[in-house]
């Protein structure tokens, strides 16, 4: 085995030169060969050295899922420096964190990031030069990386992980999975994570490709598999139950993966992913400090449903803790310490072990199975969150005396953070005070670090050392969600793909109303009618407008009624289809939060295998007006008019809108979204967005009649809405550009000031 990654680059362009090395698909197609990679990541090493960049510098890497992020690392290695990967997400304090204590020279990223970094930054396009010859070649245990990481307690710290440590990684990952000459990989983790960094080693070392995807979509992730040919992929966290909560597809099956590797694979839920999608699922357990220590063969049957994590690989020991139960490993790989914590790394390896805050028992046949942690962070779906940073951040509010985090239960995430606040005197414990607590948060941290709930005590409970006694925090008597708790970031910041259980308001029985918890009147209403679902948006003193729990019970509605049963019709009660969005209620929340929501009404609607049709009774305003865009038909009143104020609103188009819109209205798109008027009944059937006009009266019967000729018995409908309509591959492309569009307005501030202005205007008359 080589010894060094560099060592290891180019041992593969040697070896397997013009074969495809990296696939990056989305949003630009980026594909290139072992040698090209080789070539490339030279010149940009060459550039480094020419800015400054020397041996055992440190060199922070932000960018996203693009293919200069791998070439980027094996540039700053090639270099003999050392990467900092940076998340994309961060902000002010995590920047400010990271790029102070690791002591990094520079910072390579885009124009998109690199105003909000400090520092000296150094834009990806602009690095290119002549291929670094005089290398200072690092040897094995030479750290290659500073891999940032939640530890037990405190900051997030950086573990010291050497070009040895990565490779044996990797090596362990390949013989594990008997790695092919006709795999293809894939991921679709972000690359500041330690997952596609290992698995670019894994391709290296097999000569085979690596699709990386932009980010995790549950319903275009098995998609994009079938499209690649992936054979063997990694994937943790929330991201098994939001497969797992997608629609069953006739296409489940048909794919070429022989293995997907998990870490955490939920027991219960273990044999019907196998058998869903025809693969064998097999544990992965580890640690960005000690790499991997248990893996789960692939011929190894018997520990499918039984929540045992596999063996120790080849140079490694675990045990656990006779006292504790603690999780205890030993061997390699393993990280060199903490950077700048001697402390800290005595600790975690005192008695020569390395401790790593995880529970374990032990089965009868001596497997382990995990059992918990020790450590004080939150694991929020496949995020770790260091609970003291953001108890830190919290603190500095001018209304709070102190804050601790909590992990509370959650049926997506695994975990959600709960913040305990002491208030200064004078402060209320209000709503208003804990929004603004909130504000102050998601300024300086990650949207996955900011808490979901906020809950005011008088005082705390403190051991004999003056420390926070967390665990008597929770009641287990009761729901921590509950008051006088505060929700302050509700379930709408879900990943992309997610859909939280809720009310199912989708039942076929007559005038069956779902009334969201809290909502009153606001409702949707779902009827069956000659074997046709009929959905009514009924909120008609806010003109229909939708609001988030109303678009979940949507998405909901239809995705019951889209498996079975001859169509579905969507309309709206008084003299509106639907004013879209409720303004009123999206003041202060997030906007790319917001548009997700209504991506995934388009996601349900273009997943049913029956007729969808709009009956437009009226006014269709905004997000529910763009909606209708992927519906099959849109049959309209006279009074029938479509809206879209977005874009003066200082909003986003979202629904795909951006892709859908052009191919039904052509060149007239950009002045129905630019313009933001009023289009006409008689103009939307002119140009495409309404197919029929009928009298009022005669509206719902039509549309239903609509649906029932083309869903006869004996008829191909099904087959043929799949070759007439979008493709959700398509869409969800779209979806990626929109939620970056959205990105931008709401950093921009352009948003929040918009829908302030908009509910300003309404509420002076």
């Amino acid at each position: 085995m080589q010894a060094t990654i560099p060592d290891l680059m180019r041992h593969a362009a040697d070896t397997y030169g013009e074969r495809e090395f990296l696939r990056f698909p989305d949003p630009s197609p980026v594909s290139l060969t072992f040698t090209e990679a080789d070539e490339r990541s030279d010149r940009l090493a060459g550039a480094l050295a020419d800015k400054g960049v020397r041996p055992g510098d440190r060199v922070a890497i932000m960018l996203d899922n693009v293919a200069g992020w791998p070439l980027s690392w094996l540039a700053v290695l090639k270099a003999g420096a050392i990467t900092v990967p940076v998340n994309v997400r961060y902000r002010a304090a995590d920047l400010e964190h990271v790029l102070r204590d690791s002591g990094a020279v520079a910072t390579i990223t885009t124009a998109e990031y690199a105003p909000h970094i400090p520092g000296t930054v150094h834009l990806l396009h602009q690095l290119d030069g002549t291929p670094l010859t005089s290398l200072d070649t690092p040897k094995a245990d030479d750290v290659a990386n500073f891999q940032y990481t939640s530890g037990t307690t405190g900051f997030p710290k950086a573990c010291m992980l050497t070009h040895a440590y990565w490779l044996r990684s990797a090596a362990v990952v390949a013989e594990q999975v008997s790695l092919r000459d006709d795999d293809v990989l894939m991921i679709a983790q972000a690359y500041s994570y330690m997952d596609p960094q290992w698995v670019t080693l894994l391709a290296l070392m097999g000569g085979v490709p690596l699709v990386v995807l932009p980010r995790f979509s549950a319903s275009g992730f098995w998609a994009s598999a079938r499209e690649h040919g992936a054979t063997l992929t990694y994937v943790l966290g929330t991201m098994p139950l939001l497969l797992h909560k997608q629609p069953p597809h006739p296409l489940d099956r048909a794919n070429r993966m022989r293995a997907v590797l998990c870490s955490g694979i939920q027991p219960d839920l273990h044999r019907t992913f196998e058998e869903r999608w025809g693969a064998p699922w097999r544990e992965l357990y580890g640690s960005t400090e000690s790499g991997t220590d248990l893996v789960s063969p692939l011929d190894d049957t018997g520990t499918v449903g039984t929540g045992a994590m596999g063996v120790a690989p080849p140079g490694k020991e675990v045990e656990l803790d006779p006292g504790t139960g603690e999780i205890l490993v030993r061997g390699v790989p393993m990280m060199k310490g903490y950077w700048n914590h001697p402390d800290a790394t005595a600790h975690a390896f005192r008695g020569g072990w390395y401790h790593t805050g995880d529970l374990g028992v032990r089965d009868s046949q001596g497997r382990i199975r995990h059992a918990g942690r020790i450590k004080d962070m939150v694991r929020r779906g496949g995020e770790n969150i260091s609970c003291a940073e953001v108890e830190h951040v919290l603190a500095e509010h001018p209304a709070v005396v102190s804050a601790s985090l909590v992990p509370i239960p959650d049926e997506l995430f695994g975990e959600l953070p709960k913040a305990f606040l002491q208030l200064r005197p004078g402060h209320p414990a209000t709503a208003e005070t804990a929004a603004s607590v909130i504000a102050h948060a998601r300024e300086r941290l990650a949207r996955f670090k900011i808490p979901a709930y906020v809950e005011f005590v008088e005082a705390f409970p403190l051991t004999p050392s003056a420390r926070i006694e967390k665990r008597h925090l929770l009641h287990p008597e009761r729901d921590q969600r509950a008051a006088p708790a505060i929700q302050v970031q509700p379930e709408r910041d879900q990943p992309p793909g997610a859909r939280r259980p809720g009310p199912s308001c989708a039942r076929p029985a007559r005038h069956h109303p779902c009334r969201p918890a809290g909502q009153g009147a606001e409702m949707i209403d779902v009827t069956v009618r000659d074997e046709v679902a009929l959905i009514t948006l009924a909120r008609p003193a806010k003109l229909n407008a939708l609001t988030a729990p109303m678009r979940r019970d949507l998405a909901a509605a239809v995705r019951e009624h889209g498996r079975s049963g001859r169509g579905i019709v969507v309309t709206g009660t008084g003299r509106a289809f639907s004013a879209g969005e409720d303004i009123d209620q999206a003041v202060g929340r997030s906007l790319i939060e917001e548009v997700e929501l209504f991506h995934d009404m388009t996601r349900a609607v273009l997943e049913t295998r029956v007729p969808v049709v709009a009956a437009v009774n009226g006014l269709a305003v905004g997000g529910a007006a763009e909606w209708t865009l992927c519906f099959d038909a849109r049959i309209g009143t006279p009074a029938a008019e479509y809206f879209l104020p977005e874009n003066h609103i200082g909003l986003s188009i979202s629904n795909a809108s951006s892709y859908l819109l052009p191919r039904l209205v052509g060149g007239r798109a950009l002045r129905l979204v630019l313009d933001s008027t009023r289009m006409s009944a008689e103009d939307a059937l002119a140009v495409g967005l309404l197919d029929e006009i009928v009298a009022p009266e005669a509206l719902v019967e039509t549309a239903i009649a609509r649906v029932r000729h083309w869903s006869a018995a004996g008829t191909a409908t099904a087959v043929h809405l799949t070759l007439l309509r979008p493709s959700l591959a398509e869409v969800e492309r779209a979806f990626q550009v929109e939620t970056e569009a959205a990105e931008q307005v709401e950093a921009s501030g352009i948003a929040q000031a918009g829908m302030n202005a908009f509910v300003n205007r309404k509420r002076a008359g």
